[in-house]
């Protein structure tokens, strides 16, 4: 990913919003976000940095359609890593998706899909189907 550090930072937070979005706390969010934070360069300490004082980012999006997409798929898979997929987190993801520059009716199906799946693995063309149809 070829995301600067505020971008990098406001991946991770947005995958705390979504962690805390339905009041729950799960061992397998954490887990997922310590991992999200290695793949994208940044350490626990930075993760627990961010989650202390997220006042202190300046938000910014990813700019390319990859790195924005990455986000998404992120917090995708984190709405269904605790077993439970929860209308605040839903909506959150909406709310992000659009901001993230993507249409509501993909992000719909999206997250419809996910929610199929909370306690399997996705189909690996499940995602990529969705992406197919909008992106053509």
């Amino acid at each position: 990913m070829a995301e600067n550090l505020d971008q990098k930072q406001t991946h991770i937070l947005t995958l705390l919003m979504m962690a805390e979005a339905d009041n729950k706390d799960h061992e397998n969010e954490v887990r997922f976000i310590n991992n999200v934070a290695g793949r994208i360069g940044l350490s626990a300490l930075d993760v627990v940095e961010i989650d202390k004082h997220p006042e202190r980012l300046t938000f910014s999006l990813p700019e390319t359609e990859k790195d924005r997409m990455t986000v998404l798929y992120d917090l995708l898979f984190l709405m269904k890593i605790d077993g439970d997929v929860a209308e605040e987190e839903k909506e959150l993801v909406r709310e992000l998706g659009v901001r993230l520059g993507f249409r509501i009716n993909m992000i719909e199906e999206f997250i419809q899909t996910i929610a199929r799946y909370v306690n399997q693995q996705v189909p690996p063309n499940a995602l990529l189907d969705i992406i197919r149809k909008y992106m053509n």
